[in-house]
């Protein structure tokens, strides 16, 4: 162990580390993924989840194929292509 860092330090840091990933990897990062609980805890609402993660996508096309070639409704079908915001963070 290095001398100059605190040991108290690099434990802090490693629990700060292991809380940031345990945060990113539940958060939700498909529209398809809008309407489980998961994502009504990330964002606070379907309607925000799908206001992010359909900023950018296909809004035109009410049926869609998935990466397993399912063909799918496409959640961010009909929402307005220019009216995206970031969502506010939900106080937990």
């Amino acid at each position: 162990m290095n001398a100059s860092v605190p040991a108290g330090l690099l434990l802090l840091l490693a629990a700060t580390v292991q809380a940031q990933m345990a945060v990113e990897v539940n958060r939700p990062r498909s529209p398809f993924e809008c309407s489980l609980p998961n994502a009504m805890r990330w964002y606070g609402s379907e309607d925000r989840c799908l206001e992010f993660l359909c900023a950018g996508q296909n809004v035109y096309n009410e049926y869609v194929f998935d990466q397993d070639n399912r063909r799918r409704r496409n959640p961010c079908y009909g929402r307005s292509p220019t009216e995206f915001r970031e969502p506010e963070p939900s106080h937990r």
